[in-house]
């Protein structure tokens, strides 16, 4: 293994502190828009999005609990809920593209600052997203014996896919497309800079995640979605 990517101590703190900061800037963004609603009887909510709600706040949970076992030694256990937290995974996947497809058939076209002049816009943001999760997360599984590539991995994961959903409903953010921007990207790259000032290189993990999550970026997904191919996919998707 190369001796500039063996973990230091300063490493527990980073992963750690980007564990919470993302779940809760996740969590805070939904919590702002879907929070309301259920405080009013979930009106006008589809039981999916209820579920879809769980799994991933469930998710975010043991995000954070995975890295204070690692930060703490626990490591054995760490590995242990990792093997359980596959089936987790597959649920985020299945549920994310259903619940894509049915706010979509419901006809939302996007959130305040990143909307599209169709559904079908949305519904490719949405499935980009999480299909870039379950590709970084099923990559981080494979190298789960390599802990440098796959902490890495598992962080762009949530970085790189569920923290644009999350920091875009933001009160800070809503609405204001270049806010929304700087928030994603500073996310995204808060890991390779940290590799860069303690290592002076990046691992290659990040270049690979953030290349992923970059392919399906809004301004990338509004060209796709703009295709005559992808409106008839789309339709074919959400009768």
């Amino acid at each position: 293994m190369d001796a500039s990517f063996r973990t230091r101590p300063g490493d527990h703190v980073f992963f750690r502190t980007m564990a919470i900061a993302s779940s809760v800037a996740i969590a805070g963004g939904f919590l702002n828009t879907y929070g309301p609603k259920v405080l009013h009887g979930g009106t006008g909510v589809q039981p999916i999005v209820h579920l879809h709600a769980a799994v991933f706040v469930s998710w975010l949970v043991l995000f954070i609990v995975q890295t204070m076992l690692v930060s703490q030694g626990r490591v054995s256990l760490h590995k242990r809920i990792g093997t359980a937290s596959v089936a987790l995974a597959a649920a985020m996947l299945v549920l994310g593209v259903e619940t894509a497809i049915v706010v979509t058939r419901d006809g939302h076209r996007g959130i305040p600052g990143v909307e599209f002049p169709t559904p079908a816009g949305f519904l490719l943001l949405n499935l980009g997203a999480i299909v870039t999760f379950a590709v970084l997360f099923t990559a981080a599984w494979y190298f789960r014996h390599n802990i440098q590539a796959h902490k890495r991995l598992m962080l762009t994961a949530v970085t790189g896919s569920l923290v644009g959903p999350g920091v875009s409903r933001l009160p800070i953010a809503s609405g204001n497309t270049g806010v929304i921007t700087v928030l994603v990207l500073v996310f995204l790259f808060a890991g390779p800079v940290y590799d860069f000032v303690t290592r002076r290189r990046v691992h290659v993990a990040y270049w690979w995640g953030a290349a992923l999550s970059l392919s399906v970026a809004p301004p990338v997904v509004q060209a796709i979605a703009a295709t005559a191919s992808w409106q008839s996919i789309a339709e074919w998707l959400w009768r």
